[in-house]
């Protein structure tokens, strides 16, 4: 099976969650062996073969959170025999029938009643009434036999009413996950469980020199950062965690994986009150918010006038406005506190308009807006963060589909990984330039609706299809100056993951003047927020026409 290509299985298929998952093992085993132990292979391979039901419960399995299960609870129509299929997968290690667990994950796996019949087997001085809670039996039976060693059921409970299975191939289907998602948060139901063919997504091609692990060292460095994110989160000292931070690596994907973890190593070393354990890691991590944070740290214990001047050092640095504004914020604060006379430059005037309207009945105010103002010449559309976006994507397509070292994984994917990364654009520096040159002529306008044509429906993060009509892009393409396309596009590749949202709701146009008009529009009650400033701020730097609508409903007298 080639990489790229994949067979679609109808949800009307009791099967489909097995086939997606059969082509998933096969794609890694064709696109990933040379990163696979010999055993692994031999593994993934004798399932591949097993009885179709056998394998079908070992993917519900996998699909399943946590390792061990009760048999009872595994009722599925397409496993005739469980007895058998479980045997089957005992016999070639894919799950053990006699695990050795713990009395509080027996406790975890059993029901209130089951609890309480085990803990009048285990304690039976001990007395439970009807309205004893499972929690309480469940500590009862943790503190009794804490010192104990993990054991099979039968030895806690000669008389269970269920049996218990331990999976055990965990580590092999989390190293696909890895392989295949290029992420340790999506699960597997959230792709097995998709009827693959109601989406249409770019072909990308992923070849060995394109695919993100390169090594097998590469993919264990990743499941070891994610264990020390994992321990982290569950509340291990920091200063430990610290010491087995990986040295930076020659992989700018995984190294950025790196420096974030050790930010958020950084940000549970602020919670556990190590100041100066959470500044050394801020300052290792090398992630945009780290300085920030640093500096709201030393905002805590350093002398304010200190505090100013090295925020002023900073500031003077950073490029992306939302940190540039947080910054701004602690000069003011440090100034004032230290006695400094400090006054940053005046705002760019953003203009307000007024409009009072009868309240509708229902709909939103945007709605009630675009009713109000529409005319013969005039028409209003809600475009929002939507426009300028799917604009941006269909001008820079070949650059988001670009077959990037770690930013395609599976042929599934709506854009690439590293898309809100700040590598993304200097990976990416020869095509957005190429797309920035269209813009110098009126090329760009028949590429982008070339685009429109022929990419419609395809799958891609930066566009909502039904919001990019042909004529409301034509008119908008008509009636924007290029230029305006630029300023926005190039704000937007500053920080794509912030500023694809706070943008303009409405968009005004009149193609009998010739013009058109950006409305942020306020109902009652709403205020600006930051990221909604920063793009009218910019949009009036570029002379862009954009303004502020106030709208309050109108007051009948009775």
């Amino acid at each position: 099976m080639n990489i790229n290509t994949i067979t679609s299985t109808s949800l009307g298929d009791p099967l489909y969650y097995l086939r997606n998952a059969q082509q998933i093992i096969q794609l890694c085993l064709n696109h990933y062996s040379d990163l696979l132990l010999a055993d692994e292979i031999q593994r993934l391979k004798l399932l591949l073969s097993l009885d179709i039901s056998t394998q079908a419960l070992l993917i519900r399995i996998v699909m399943r959170k946590g390792l061990l299960f009760r048999t009872d609870k595994l009722n599925y129509a397409e496993v005739a025999n469980l007895n058998e299929a479980i045997s089957v997968l005992d016999k070639t290690g894919y799950v053990y029938s006699k695990p050795e667990i713990s009395i509080s994950s027996l406790c975890d796996l059993s029901r209130r009643e089951e609890c309480k019949a085990l803990a009048q087997y285990l304690l039976p001085s001990m007395i439970f009434s009807a309205s004893t809670r499972k929690t309480d039996i469940h500590d009862a039976l943790v503190i009794s036999f804490s010192e104990e060693k993990p054991r099979p059921i039968q030895a806690w409970w000669p008389d269970a009413a269920f049996q218990i299975i331990e999976l055990r191939c965990n580590d092999l289907f989390e190293r696909l996950r890895l392989m295949f998602f290029g992420n340790l948060y999506q699960n597997w139901s959230e792709f097995v469980l998709t009827e693959l063919g109601l989406q249409q997504f770019e072909k990308v091609p992923l070849t060995t020199e394109s695919r993100p692990f390169q090594s097998r060292s590469e993919v264990d460095l990743y499941l070891s950062l994610q264990t020390l994110q994992e321990r982290a989160g569950d509340g291990e000292k920091i200063d430990s965690l610290a010491q087995l931070i990986p040295s930076p690596v020659n992989c700018h994907w995984i190294d950025y994986r790196r420096r974030k973890v050790i930010f958020l190593l950084g940000r549970e070393a602020e919670r556990q009150k190590q100041t100066d354990l959470a500044l050394n890691l801020y300052q290792q991590s090398q992630h945009h918010e780290a300085q920030l944070r640093s500096l709201r740290l030393l905002e805590k214990r350093d002398p304010p006038e200190q505090v100013f001047f090295q925020t002023q050092k900073v500031h003077a640095k950073i490029t992306k406005p939302e940190v540039r504004v947080g910054l701004e914020r602690i000069l003011k604060r440090s100034a004032s506190k230290a006695g400094i006379e400090f006054k940053l430059p005046k705002p760019i005037e953003i203009p307000v308009d007024f409009l009072v309207l009868n309240k509708p009945e229902q709909g939103r105010v945007e709605r009630a807006v675009i009713s109000s103002l529409s005319n013969s010449d005039t028409q209003l559309f809600h475009v929002e963060n939507r426009l300028f976006t799917g604009l941006f994507a269909l001008l820079f397509w070949p650059a988001l589909f670009a077959p990037v070292r770690g930013a395609f994984f599976n042929p599934f994917q709506s854009g690439p990984v590293d898309l809100y990364r700040p590598s993304f654009s200097d990976e990416r520096a020869e095509l957005l330039n190429q797309g920035f040159d269209l813009l110098q002529s009126d090329e760009y306008i028949h590429t982008i609706l070339d685009r429109l044509k022929h990419k419609q429906g395809i799958s891609c993060s930066l566009i909502y299809w039904p919001s990019l009509t042909l004529p409301l892009v034509e008119e908008v393409l008509a009636l924007i100056p290029a230029k305006h396309l630029q300023a926005v596009f190039r704000h937007l590749l500053l920080d794509l993951r912030h500023h694809r949202k706070g943008m303009p709701d409405l968009i005004e146009l009149n193609k009998t003047a010739g013009e058109y008009r950006l409305i942020e529009v306020k109902g009652p009650g709403d205020r600006l927020q930051d990221h909604q400033k920063l793009w009218l701020e910019v949009m009036l730097e570029h002379e862009m026409p954009v303004s502020v609508l106030n709208v309050s409903w109108q007051v009948n007298e009775t």
